[in-house]
């Protein structure tokens, strides 16, 4: 494990190609300016977008595998600022791959906006072009919800239309590209005295959604990057499921708190 006060920006680009197996982190979001970098102001949508793309062409040179990027649009005077929308589409004319989006369900706390409530967020999975990241679907796969049958189904590669009989029956289904995790409450963390500790930092995410994308597209053994580390917590996951980690925040108090996460899973896990 290892851990960075540093600008992510600034110290990527000091480092060489291919450095870590995957980038995974949750940046700041569009409304909230550059927080992390000590910036409180709401920045403009393009502002953002520029800020982000650039660090996602770094974490793509650095990365064999995916950059997954945890972010979300925002609503400011009832306008919707697409921040995500619009570094998928930078990223495109920069020649930077994005598969089709992802997103996360969460238990997302009531509002009084006009408009309806929003409950998810959006996760970007970038890569460079003619590249066939890591990616081990079956380490976060679950049995089918449905078992084959049923009427005629599309068509398969000669043309044909099958039933749904036709196909064998599998014993894992794929995942699917909306992940539902349980959040609020103080669920965040692996356990009661985790759960407290990661309810430290500013914005942190449940491990649950980290080991979706940690243990499918970071094989064991390999090493996870977040740019933006914060209450830890790809950490945390990296370090349960044996793999390394690097994690980089211009705020001493997280990289503090990263270590004090991982201290308690040790005891934990001892």
């Amino acid at each position: 494990m290892k851990f960075v006060k540093a600008n992510c920006l600034k110290w990527m680009g000091k480092q060489p190609d291919d450095l870590v197996d995957l980038v995974f982190g949750s940046p700041p979001y569009a409304e909230k300016g550059e927080r992390y970098g000590g910036d409180s102001k709401t920045w403009p949508t393009d502002k953002w977008v520029n800020w982000m793309l650039k660090i996602t062409a770094e974490a793509v040179r650095l990365s064999k595998g995916y950059v997954v990027l945890v972010v979300n649009g925002a609503v400011r005077d009832g306008r919707y600022l697409p921040a995500c929308e619009g570094l998928i589409y930078k990223a495109y004319r920069q020649g930077i791959v994005c598969e089709r989006p992802c997103i996360w369900h969460k238990n997302a706390p009531p509002n009084r906006r006009d408009w309806f409530g929003n409950d998810w967020e959006f996760v970007l999975a970038f890569k460079p072009e003619g590249v066939k990241p890591y990616f081990d679907w079956e380490a976060v796969a679950e049995p089918p919800k449905y078992k084959a049958g049923g009427h005629f189904r599309q068509r398969d590669t000669n043309g044909k239309r099958r039933r749904g009989s036709d196909y064998p029956q599998n014993k894992l289904a794929r995942p699917r590209d909306v992940v539902r995790v349980t959040v609020g409450g103080g669920h965040m963390g692996y356990g009661k005295d985790d759960d407290k500790l990661a309810s430290e930092g500013e914005a942190p995410f449940p491990v649950q959604l980290a080991e979706y994308f940690v243990k499918s597209c970071c094989p064991v053994g390999g090493t996870v990057l977040d740019p933006f580390v914060g209450a830890g917590t790809t950490a945390v996951v990296a370090q349960k499921h044996d793999r390394r980690c690097i994690g980089i925040d211009v705020r001493e108090s997280q990289i503090e708190l990263t270590k004090r996460r991982l201290k308690l899973l040790k005891q934990t896990d001892d």
